[in-house]
């Protein structure tokens, strides 16, 4: 059994299946069977043909795990992570339930079962509530959030603050442009190369990909287009994981600069 066998086939080649597939002519006392797991469904596209040929591969495709699988799995780990009653009847039907609506992953729902025990012990509680579960969905959704903002190469970083900066002096559907004319005046404060309108829309819409803005194509009849934005994650937060960055620390010494243009 070879698990994430598109890993064996990207490193090795298809050398290696093909010498396994072809190994039962010269056994005499034994047969080798092969099962390949793997989360790529197109990975055997990319086989040589006599690969796929002497493999005879049948194909059996397994559906994300619906909520009431997540919960028998949940269940069978609590028995073991918890104290008897230390879970309120609807923590594992809550945990399950999230995670069944995003991918049916069960690492998802193990997580959030783990960080609601957390935060229940963090706060002294004698059992785990649903108010822990919300509260660990939240939190794992704005730590997400911080691992994508920080991640960010530093043009991303330069144009989502700008969008921070326009949404905290109250612009509403803030456009392109003005995120543009923001982020060439905070390049120009902490010496940062300028990158055209037209790469800078291109970020946003990576930005809007990874669902840190959210952008829409608004039509400006005989203007023509603009895209309108605002931000999709918590302001504060955001913030301050982008000023935690060594080469974005001058950044604060901007803010007044950029603040200028608001109050004029």
């Amino acid at each position: 059994m070879l698990d994430e066998i598109d890993k064996l086939v990207e490193k090795s080649g298809d050398d290696t299946l093909y010498n396994l597939s072809r190994m039962n002519s010269e056994l005499d006392n034994s047969r080798i069977s092969i099962m390949g797991i793997s989360n790529d469904l197109k990975f055997t596209d990319f086989l040589d043909p006599r690969v796929k040929s002497s493999l005879g591969e049948e194909e059996i495709v397994f559906p994300p795990y619906d909520a009431n699988q997540l919960r028998d799995i949940l269940q069978h780990r609590s028995t073991a992570a918890f104290k008897p009653d230390a879970l309120t009847d609807d923590v594992i039907p809550l945990c399950a339930a999230f995670a069944a609506q995003e991918h049916g992953d069960a690492r998802r729902a193990l997580d959030l079962l783990r960080t609601a025990g957390e935060l229940a012990e963090r706060s002294q509680a004698e059992i785990v509530g649903e108010e822990h579960v919300r509260q660990a969905q939240d939190k794992i959704e704005l730590d997400r959030v911080v691992e994508v903002v920080r991640t960010l190469p530093t043009q991303s970083k330069i144009v989502l603050f700008a969008v921070i900066l326009l949404e905290k002096n109250g612009v509403h559907n803030i456009n392109t442009g003005e995120v543009f004319n923001i982020y060439k005046r905070l390049c120009e404060e902490i010496d940062a190369d300028v990158l055209t309108q037209r790469r800078v829309t291109d970020l946003i819409s990576e930005l809007d990909m990874l669902g840190i803005v959210n952008a829409v194509v608004v039509s400006k009849g005989r203007y023509g287009r603009t895209k309108e934005m605002g931000l999709s994650v918590p302001i504060d937060e955001t913030e301050a994981v982008l000023l935690s960055d060594s080469r974005l620390g001058d950044i604060e010494n901007a803010q007044p600069f950029v603040q200028a243009r608001f109050d004029n």
